[in-house]
């Protein structure tokens, strides 16, 4: 089975997909990646065949900022709202067309895999009769998000002789969904053929997957300092609140680890301490065992991956899909959150404070982890496309 996975540039977009496709490699299956050209060395040495398709993140923010200048003038959720179909629907949307194309002509998937902002899948996928799998990359889109993005990428459709969906065609075969049912809100009246995986399971032990002097700074000892992982993951990394919530963090004493992505300030984090260690990047999943806390932007791979090892998560919504992230981990009693307008060091470090001292806020973290170990693997996730496609096999014939 042939398997083509296609995602837009953001790593939040890409990276959860990254085990399924892992997971089918092992099983032997050859998979092969479309995506942004900045994001490819993200899959770099992991035998995936790859296609860059269409442009840079830098250069579709720039567009978006260009043909769309009202962006400049939101801020927070009506931001999301407005951003989120002009971005995917209007610049990203129509020029992955013909790459995604030309990398299905090319490379004879039998199955076709991507997430809900990759709008040019499924119509690519209709028009060459290819079963399509729409993998979330966290909680699920609203609806109205969608249904605006078709409203610019819908022409498309049309002048390629098709009915444009409302919902762009993403759910018309089956949704892979990686968040738990106790963070996903209801998707409404819809039916939706839908496979719930942990794409956030332990990963095998990397003994060499944290600098050795982190692991030894990260070590338990009689202070009993709590251990604090700061990220805004590799779009947000540049906002005030990373340095905000990195200050807060250092003046309780705690041990923190902070990731700022390649193009972040380093030096603005100098003067913190020795209890405050900075980094680039950082593999999540070998860090987090190491943790008592996690503060973040709220995004997606930070939400379900302090989910997945029960740690109480404080979010500082900054834009995108945060907003709705944070009131998640609320309702499920897995964290806090600090609106956009409120991140004040002092602010930040109150909610920290309430959040390490064990209280009701983020008591809901560990049953949320529970929840998470007790979903099928990516393994498992791949056997089930195994199975499906075999059926269809057998259907056609």
């Amino acid at each position: 089975m042939r398997v083509l996975f296609c995602t837009t540039g953001g790593l939040g977009h890409l990276l959860p997909l990254r085990p399924l496709a892992r997971a089918l490699r092992h099983r032997g299956h050859p998979v092969a990646w479309v995506t942004a050209p900045d994001a490819c060395p993200a899959l770099k040495g992991e035998a995936f065949d790859l296609f860059p398709v269409g442009p840079t993140f830098e250069a579709s923010r720039h567009e978006l900022r260009t043909n769309h200048p009202d962006v400049a003038r939101l801020s927070g959720e009506p931001l999301s709202a407005y951003a989120f179909p002009r971005l995917f629907g209007a610049v990203l949307g129509p020029p992955m067309l013909e790459g995604i194309e030309r990398a299905a002509h090319a490379w004879r998937p039998d199955l076709v895999v991507s997430e809900p902002a990759a709008l040019a899948v499924p119509l690519i996928c209709q028009q060459l009769g290819l079963p399509h799998v729409t993998h979330g990359y966290g909680l699920h889109l609203p609806r109205a998000y969608v249904e605006d993005a078709m409203n610019f990428f819908g022409p498309c459709w049309r002048a390629r002789g098709l009915n444009a969906p409302a919902d762009g065609g993403l759910y018309r075969h089956l949704e892979l969904d990686i968040a738990p049912l106790s963070l996903q809100p209801s998707i409404g009246p819809e039916a939706r053929r839908t496979f719930r995986f942990n794409a956030y399971g332990p990963a095998p032990a990397q003994p060499h997957a944290l600098p050795a002097d982190l692991q030894d700074a990260l070590q338990p000892t009689a202070l009993q300092r709590p251990r604090i992982y700061v990220t805004f993951g590799t779009v947000f990394n540049r906002r005030p609140a990373l340095l905000v919530a990195a200050q807060a963090a250092a003046r309780l004493g705690a041990t923190v680890v902070v990731t700022v992505g390649l193009d972040g300030d380093v030096a603005s984090f100098s003067q913190l301490g020795a209890h405050v260690h900075v980094h680039r990047f950082l593999d999540q999943a070998a860090l987090l065992p190491y943790c008592d806390a996690v503060i973040s932007h709220g995004g997606a791979g930070a939400m379900l991956g302090a989910a997945a090892h029960g740690l109480p998560h404080l979010a500082l919504p900054q834009a995108a899909d945060h907003f709705r992230n944070a009131r998640a981990i609320q309702q499920a009693n897995a964290g806090s959150a600090v609106d956009l307008e409120g991140q004040s060091m002092e602010r930040v470090g109150t909610e920290l404070s309430k959040l390490l001292a064990a209280g009701e806020e983020g008591a809901g973290a560990m049953p949320l982890a529970h929840a998470m170990a007790a979903m099928p693997d990516a393994a498992a996730a791949a056997r089930m496309l195994e199975r499906q496609y075999a059926c269809a096999l057998l259907a056609s014939h």
